[in-house]
């Protein structure tokens, strides 16, 4: 937990995801049990590609479908999952290489278009529609530089992505998202809606925490992050999304009351974290 407070303020956050596919069946709109006939089965099979983190190397497909995917990770570490980035027009896998070779990753970022990810979901799995064209996986790992390998999205899947029980749009700066939700898991659909990048931890903050004390913990830290232990419970993570981006993610959180903010940096304006700018929502789960 210690490492994820480090890697939200320090944001680094680059590209990565998949492997070897595997279908999966999707809830129809009516909760009810999807035809069996074949052009239904084609419509709702949603191709499964795994992306393998093991002994510090990624493994990853070099051809997927585009469309509706479902990535998974295998292996790894959940506080520094690898992620998944769209190669902007005209962007080579070898700019993108000399990007996170530097000694700053996040010059790599005005490169790519980053989708978001996590490692807080219920199955494992996050829901993308993805464009035809050339992505990149990136994974850093505890030791060593950062290992990417090129992706590219083909043909597409013809699936059809489950109905979202719960629907999140990040803006600058709010997130327009339920103030309470029933227990247990739902499908949430992440729409950044915004001009910016933004993120999407839901964390249960430490007896007498208040926001403005993360801030505060956050202008005084060095660039290292804030040291000790966070002072919060990491319930969910939505990782860094850019703007325009959209995907789906089974979380399953239990009762309570939680803080839902963005630590991102404002790139187009004071550098301050989005929180900073009123990017903070109070969701109660009953």
């Amino acid at each position: 937990m210690a490492k994820r407070w480090h890697l939200l303020t320090a944001i680094f956050a680059i590209v990565a995801l998949l492997s070897a596919c595997q279908p999966v069946q999707a809830p129809d709109a009516a909760g009810g049990e999807p035809e069996a006939t074949e052009a239904a089965a084609v419509e709702t099979t949603i191709p499964v590609v795994t992306l393998t983190v093991s002994d510090g190397r990624l493994e990853a497909p070099a051809e997927i479908p585009s469309g509706i995917v479902a990535v998974t990770v295998q292996g790894g570490d959940p506080e520094n999952m690898p992620e998944l980035a769209k190669l902007n027009d005209g962007v080579t896998m070898v700019q993108v290489n000399e990007a996170l070779a530097q000694p700053d990753p996040m010059a790599a970022l005005p490169l790519v278009t980053l989708l978001g990810s996590t490692g807080n979901s219920v199955d494992g799995q996050v829901i993308y529609d993805l464009a035809p064209g050339g992505y990149v996986a990136v994974y850093f790992p505890a030791e060593g530089p950062p290992q990417s390998t090129a992706i590219s999205a083909g043909e597409p899947s013809g699936a059809t992505a489950p109905v979202a029980d719960v629907n999140v749009a990040l803006v600058d700066f709010n997130f327009a998202m339920p103030d309470t939700i029933s227990a247990g898991p739902h499908v949430w659909q992440i729409d950044n809606m915004g001009g910016q990048w933004h993120e999407m931890p839901i964390l249960k903050l430490n007896e007498g925490v208040t926001v403005d004390d993360l801030i505060a913990m956050m202008a005084e830290a060095g660039p290292g992050g804030p040291e000790g232990p966070p002072p919060f419970e990491m319930v969910a993570f939505w990782s860094p999304m850019s703007a325009g981006q959209r995907a789906l993610v089974t979380f399953d959180l239990p009762p309570g009351e939680y803080t839902v903010l963005c630590f991102l940096p404002d790139l187009n304006g004071d550098m301050s974290p989005h929180l900073a700018h009123g990017m903070v929502r109070t969701l109660t789960v009953e």
